[in-house]
């Protein structure tokens, strides 16, 4: 009877582990659909990686041994790790904004990705490219504007001089795969892991960080405004010239913005932020203006119909 149950149990086991593979194939596949990559190497290979392979159907069937035989086998044990690790990041970059813009493994990496195996695709590859202080460099060849502003920034100089304690760089933002762009609702908490009483590093940074992002938003709101009532106007006839000039320096602002923010000096972006606004602002105005109705011009009315019948009177009266 003992026996009967540990068999039951076994195969409960086992039946358990073939499901939960199995979901973990259905849910990859599903998460990292194939980006249109043609003649890449890289995504290729690396995409297939997200499938079972043979090592871990292997493991499969170590872990089925070991519970057949009584012995406990834990997932951990028996992990294909890299695998895992290579396939964890290949599903990250799959549904990223460079996988959206063609931005592939050999930008960051290095390697080959034309070539048709393993060996020749990793020939080139470099560690030194994705260190955490040579990111900004490695980023920068991209984002060029980005890079400017942040080499002027504390951070940047905390970064370069190698010195302990806090330094962020590149990937400690937007990550390294993923290559998230943190929200206004997410940079306060984010912010906070290095700027707390704890550390002594400018407490309200977080707050007054969360709130430079949010006015971004109030900028945004004022632009798309200004831009509505500039295309009415333009449809009823009126001159524009004024109002999209004004508009053009607010735009000009909010497409600088994202490298601004780089800088890491709030006050100033501050300020960038509130003068696209007024920009937008003196565009609305400029369009109040021109639509102002004329002040009428006044009819003679009573006294000057008595000034005309004086004049009348006394050139009558000459007359005589």
């Amino acid at each position: 009877m003992r026996l009967k149950n540990v068999s039951k149990i076994t195969i409960g086991i086992v039946f358990v582990l073939l499901s939960v593979s199995a979901l973990q194939l259905l849910v990859q596949s599903a998460v990292a659909a194939t980006p249109q990559l043609p003649n890449n190497s890289c995504a290729d290979c690396h995409r297939r990686l997200l499938f079972s392979t043979e090592e871990q159907r292997q493991f499969i069937d170590i872990r089925i041994k070991h519970l057949e035989s009584g012995i406990s086998c834990s997932i951990v044990c028996h992990e294909d790790k890299l695998n895992k690790s290579t396939a964890s990041s290949y599903a990250l970059w799959s549904i990223s904004t460079h996988a959206l813009f063609n931005v592939t493994c050999e930008k960051c990496h290095g390697g080959n990705q034309l070539a048709s195996t393993k060996t020749e695709a990793h020939v080139g590859l470099s560690n030194n490219s994705i260190a955490r202080a040579n990111t900004p460099e490695t980023c920068g060849k991209c984002h060029e504007s980005q890079l400017a502003e942040f080499k002027s920034s504390l951070h940047f100089k905390k970064l370069e001089s190698g010195e302990e304690g806090p330094a962020p760089a590149c990937i400690t933002c937007h990550q390294a795969h993923s290559v998230r762009v943190l929200t206004a609702s997410e940079i306060e908490d984010f912010c906070s892991n290095c700027h707390n009483n704890i550390t002594g590093i400018d407490p309200s940074v977080p707050k007054r960080a969360a709130n430079a992002l949010s006015s971004v938003n109030e900028l945004q709101v004022e632009f798309s405004k200004a831009r509505s009532a500039i295309i009415t106007a333009k449809a009823s006839g009126q001159d524009v010239t004024g109002a999209e000039a004004e508009l053009d320096s607010a735009r000009t602002i909010m497409k600088n913005i994202p490298s601004v923010w780089h800088r890491f000096n709030l006050t100033y972006f501050d300020t960038e932020v509130q003068r696209g606004v007024a920009n937008t602002q003196k565009a609305e105005k400029s369009l109040e203006e021109n639509t102002a109705t004329p002040a009428p011009q006044k009819s003679p009315g009573f006294e000057g119909f008595m000034l005309l019948a004086g004049l009348l009177a006394v050139y009558l009266i000459k007359r005589r």
